[in-house]
């Protein structure tokens, strides 16, 4: 880890007034939260912080450092609080909702840093807006040129962190690493005006300095205040801890900040990452949210299959046939650029979209697929990854046919050869097949034959999406884990 220098802030290591009893009562809370190594001006913890709920959304929740209390943004626009397997509490974010920050919160743009604990189970099209200076209900809300704290995905990339529009990948080096992943994790920044610093667990990245702007009162968290209206570009992220220093951290004692909140919340270093690529089936569609997207399910705390010291993205959206993957394989700081020194795992179903009505043949879709996966120089296997194809799930009787022959030819063995993944070829070993299709649940298939694609225990129904309990079945394998996507990991 790099040093952590030791500025001219005052430090302190034991509880205070700042970090004051809370009303936690989750199993495996604690009397107080974890002390930090620099008082907060302000911090908002769902396991510690005085919470009021309405119909299961937070109302209005304390500041424990006592500068600003956070209020539902309107009417059942607040967070739902929500508590975890572990007995975690968090405040899930999806679209439109968001929490008002007070008036006591003054934020000079420049001179100021922000730190969340959470999860980011699928990025939108553009944004995940975590904290955003200024106020829209209090007439503060001011164009900072975006937000101190958020992810964005820039033409098809891989959906960095950002502070004030200054993304990670314009880092010299270490942009890899600030993809922020459905595992929960600690994000920040640190704003100065000889540059921000981006944190993503225990590392940073250096950018441009941010836009400056002085004496903001307020903030919103959950959205941007000066351009609300979208609901559709703001994502979904859960919040197990937000703190605010104002005035901002040097690089070193915002790093020590990171590192402390990294072991109150038990966070591992991330070395490996596992990306999920596909269509709707793999986004997630009716009730299946995105708070319950793939990713969202095999990092859920105390329940998800996906071991510590991974990443997990999940970059399926609805619509997409194969050439839409290869865009996104090819996207300037897209997600297959993005490798770290551990194991890159893709995984994949798609075929759906590509088989419809006057759509591809079986023949040419595989086609596609091997070139998508060992294009030369571009494919994503020559990028260093691992592959893991996902058996297509059954579907309607008058798209079953191609399905199954296209399973038939992932399952044969020219397709090692295909792909140059056979013995002694130049990706051995890196192609395997999972067999969703063979996945079981409650005594029987789940999603083999035409007749399962029907049953809406598993479907929605339009015999094509897995309703929420499918979802789950599909990506985690049900009662044959081993035929689970992240089996093995």
């Amino acid at each position: 880890m790099i040093g952590v220098g030791t500025g001219a802030r005052i430090g302190h290591l034991g509880g205070s007034a700042l970090d004051g009893p809370g009303p936690g009562t989750g199993a495996g809370a604690t009397p107080q939260p974890a002390p930090l190594p620099f008082a907060p001006t302000a911090r908002w913890h769902p396991d510690h912080s005085t919470v009021t709920e309405t119909g299961g959304r937070v109302v209005q929740a304390s500041d424990l450092a006592g500068t600003a209390a956070v209020t539902e943004g309107a009417s059942g626009q607040g967070p739902r609080a929500l508590t975890d397997a572990l007995g975690r509490k968090f405040w899930r974010f999806e679209g439109s909702e968001f929490l008002n920050v007070a008036a006591g919160l003054i934020c000079d743009s420049r001179d100021m840093s922000v730190f969340l604990v959470g999860r980011v189970p699928r990025h939108p099209a553009s944004w995940n807006r975590y904290f955003s200076i200024g106020n829209l209900a209090q007439g503060s809300q001011i164009n900072t040129l975006n937000a101190p704290l958020e992810s964005r995905i820039v033409s098809r990339s891989a959906g960095h962190l950002s502070s004030f529009g200054k993304n990670a990948y314009t880092a010299a080096t270490g942009a890899e690493w600030m993809v922020p992943g459905a595992q929960v994790q600690v994000m920040g920044s640190a704003t100065a005006a000889g540059g921000t610093r981006l944190f993503l667990n225990e590392r940073y990245v250096v950018v441009a300095a941010a836009y400056n702007a002085t004496g903001v009162t307020g903030a919103e968290i959950g959205r941007y205040a000066w351009s609300p209206g979208n609901a559709g570009k703001w994502g979904v992220f859960d919040l197990y801890e937000m703190v605010v220093f104002a005035p901002g951290l040097s690089q070193a004692d915002a790093l020590a900040v990171s590192q402390a909140l990294m072991q109150a919340h038990g966070v591992a270093p991330v070395q490996n990452q596992l990306v999920l690529e596909g269509d709707s089936i793999m986004q997630g569609t009716d009730g299946v949210t995105p708070a319950l997207s793939a990713a969202a399910l095999l990092t859920d705390p105390g329940n998800g299959p996906v071991p510590a010291g991974w990443r997990v993205l999940n970059k399926g959206t609805s619509g997409n046939q194969v050439p839409d993957l290869v865009v996104k394989r090819d996207a300037n700081h897209g997600w297959a650029s993005e490798t770290l020194p551990g194991r890159n795992v893709m995984a994949f179903e798609i075929g759906r979209n590509d088989f419809g009505a006057g759509g591809q043949t079986a023949a040419q879709h595989y086609a596609n697929v091997v070139d998508y996966l060992n294009a030369p120089g571009t494919g994503v296997l020559p990028r260093g990854w691992e592959v893991r194809a996902m058996a297509n799930i059954a579907a309607s009787p008058n798209h079953q046919p191609k399905i199954e022959a296209h399973r038939a030819a992932l399952r044969a063995a020219q397709f090692l050869t295909d792909t140059q993944s056979g013995p002694g070829q130049a990706h051995a070993g890196r192609v395997s097949v999972v067999a969703t299709d063979l996945i079981e649940h409650g005594g029987g298939t789940a999603f083999l034959t035409s007749d399962d694609a029907a049953d809406t225990a598993y479907y929605a129904i339009d015999s094509t999406h897995p309703n929420i309990l499918g979802a789950r079945v599909r990506i985690t394998g049900g009662d044959t884990p081993q035929y689970g996507v992240a089996a093995g990991l």
